[in-house]
């Protein structure tokens, strides 16, 4: 039996297809291969301990991609439309400020513009469409609220990520002066927009305020944790384990990972596919 609410469009659902298209191609290059990302990404991201996080980044956003593709309605989703949104358009300025350092007519390039630049318009008609299209249902989908505390953190933590994300974007030679290890201003801006994409995802979630509304967003904060770190582990002689930046990146992974754990055991999947 199929629960109430706003049936997704088919035309989403294939753009989400698209979508992992891109996801999967940056993992199979930055992600597994970031040694090579000279050859084989957009841009040549150095050290190469960089380029691992940043796959990292990649891998865990993955099936914030793919569990939408199998959900049945609309307001089982809608708390990862607007901060992919967010995500995309921060990358692809990032992309427009640092022109002259990516391998610009490459295919690698044509994807990874394409992946910044299609996503933000097509999404967000998207939203306002299955938005519109929800208020004028009576088929209401029943609220599972998260209990205070738990809404209270993601608010807590996903601002100060969102704050954090934002600084680091805005002021790269900041962060750049206590990195634990060597960035540049574009991989550090990149580093901001998947920073932006975890403050964000949180403070939607609380936005969102209910139990399974929420859980195609949690992949995202259980495997931050895991797969930076398993990335980080590659290449231990590139990284200052001392650096306090990156105990504060850490300690905000890890509430995340914890938020998330709690989240996937307190929502109903079932509502999520039906």
């Amino acid at each position: 039996m199929t629960q109430p609410g706003t049936p997704i469009a088919w035309p989403l659902r294939a753009w989400l297809v698209v979508e992992l298209l891109f996801s999967v191609g940056a993992i199979l290059t930055v992600a597994l291969d970031p040694a090579n990302t000279q050859n084989r990404f957009a841009w040549n991201i150095q050290p190469v301990v960089m380029a691992a996080v940043l796959g990292a980044y990649y891998i865990a956003t993955a099936l914030v991609i793919i569990l939408p593709i199998f959900a049945r309605r609309w307001e089982m989703i809608r708390v990862m439309i607007l901060p992919t949104v967010l995500f995309t358009v921060t990358e692809l300025v990032a992309t427009v400020l640092h022109w002259s350092t990516f391998s610009v007519g490459t295919l690698p390039f044509t994807v990874w513009f394409l992946s910044y630049l299609l996503p933000p318009p097509i999404l967000l008609g998207f939203y306002l469409w299955h938005e519109r299209r929800a208020r004028k249902t009576s088929d209401a989908v029943p609220r599972d609220p998260l209990s205070p505390d738990v809404r209270r953190t993601l608010l807590h933590i996903g601002g100060l990520t969102t704050l954090l994300s934002i600084i680091i974007f805005i002021l790269p030679q900041a962060f750049i002066a206590f990195a634990p290890w060597t960035v540049t201003p574009l991989s550090t801006r990149v580093f901001a927009g998947f920073l932006l994409a975890a403050g964000t995802l949180m403070l939607s979630m609380a936005r969102e305020n209910d139990r399974s509304g929420v859980l195609v967003g949690v992949p995202l904060l259980i495997l931050m944790f895991p797969a930076v770190t398993l990335q980080i582990a590659r290449f231990p002689d590139q990284v200052n384990f001392a650096n306090t930046a990156l105990f504060l990146i850490y300690g905000i992974m890890l509430v995340a990972f914890a938020l998330g754990v709690y989240l996937m055991a307190h929502g109903s999947w079932r509502r999520v596919f039906q």
